[in-house]
């Protein structure tokens, strides 16, 4: 059994040490929420928290930003690096950490070389708030983890009539959910993008492709569907604050405001404010990662090296039909995720591949 040596944001401003959680070992139980505030306030496909023992540290806190989504809950994220880390239940005043966040001790493995400690630093005992998504999200395809049946609920357990989703219902989900053409009725001409609050929108345009196009972000299948895949880098986990990424990937050109003007990327993207809210984190020397400023949503990703796709966090998205996983514009790859040998719960991934 693993245990975490800290909590921590990619930029490092939030700090705080594993005796903060309430259970020190890992891996954690942790129920995974697919609701459309966790989705909207993030970027993930999903959120999922750890119990903390109390508050965090008055230094940690002041470098967040704080939303209040709900009468029930303020979430905070990092004001540099934009990283989703705890939320405050204003019911009861219990805190909770973004489940990404805990860094696992490393093993050394002979002199300068480490290897990160094996295990996953979560353990899901159930999915709920399906119904936020007409395609029941990422949750039907995390219903098999390390042996166990892991239950999905529309709403909670605890007021929920009929029980857990049967499995036949959530085979059904993964059979369509994923499998929608481009043509689908009801997609519309654009692709709507936003965060929860509002602060940051903007609309894409279908694919550019045909059958000449070549390249891996270019789906076999459909040319009217953009390419998805889950990252699971520990840049991607610390800016994010969940261990999944899930990642479009956009050729720049077909990026819009909502006032139809094309959006600049690259190296002006900082000094551009074509997106109101829209703030942004240098995590390394070619790579510019942006956020929400008001609300802490992941929004883009964008190498300098590669200028010619934007990497679109799928959490944001507002498909038309109410897909959260929006088969009818993206073609997600389940053959492969970004940087599996930095993921930290591979149970998850292991799902996700599974066919």
């Amino acid at each position: 059994m693993s245990v975490p040596s800290h909590l921590a944001c990619h930029c490092g401003l939030v700090y705080e040490p594993s005796s903060l959680l309430a259970n020190s070992s890992m891996p954690n139980e942790s129920i995974m929420c697919h609701c459309n505030v966790c989705r909207h306030t993030t970027g993930s496909l999903g959120a999922w928290y750890v119990t903390l023992n109390g508050a965090p540290s008055e230094k940690s806190l002041t470098c967040t930003t704080a939303y209040k989504s709900s009468e029930k809950y303020t979430r905070y994220f990092c004001k540099k690096c934009g990283c989703n880390v705890f939320v405050r239940s204003e019911r009861d005043g219990r805190w909770l950490a973004c489940a990404g966040i805990l860094e696992r001790s490393e093993e050394s493995k002979g002199e300068g070389s480490h290897v990160k400690a094996k295990g996953n630093v979560t353990n899901i005992t159930c999915h709920w708030y399906l119904d936020d998504a007409v395609d029941g999200g990422i949750a039907p395809f995390l219903t098999k983890l390390g042996g166990r049946n892991v239950p999905c609920y529309r709403t909670e357990p605890s007021i929920e009539d009929n029980g857990p989703l049967k499995e036949g219902d959530l085979l059904q989900l993964q059979e369509t959910s994923l499998t929608q053409p481009s043509s689908s009725p009801g997609r519309g001409r654009m692709l709507e993008v936003s965060c929860y609050c509002g602060g940051c929108q903007l609309l894409i345009a279908p694919p550019p492709y045909n059958s000449t196009s070549e390249g891996w972000f270019v789906p076999k299948a459909d040319h009217g569907k953009y390419y998805a895949r889950l990252c699971c880098c520990r840049s991607c986990r610390l800016t994010l604050g969940f261990t999944l990424q899930p990642w479009t990937y956009i050729p720049p050109s077909q990026f819009f405001t909502v006032d139809n003007e094309p959006i600049v990327f690259g190296p002006l993207t900082k000094e551009t404010r074509q997106i109101d809210k829209l703030s942004h984190y240098q995590s390394s020397e070619f790579v510019v990662r942006s956020f929400c400023s008001v609300c802490g949503a992941t929004i883009f990703y964008q190498s300098f090296e590669r200028p010619y796709i934007i990497d679109l966090s799928v959490g944001v998205l507002r498909s038309k039909m109410g897909n959260t996983m929006a088969g009818e514009w993206l073609d997600w790859d389940r053959e492969i995720v970004s940087k599996r040998d930095e993921a930290v719960d591979e149970a998850l991934v292991e799902a996700w591949l599974r066919k």
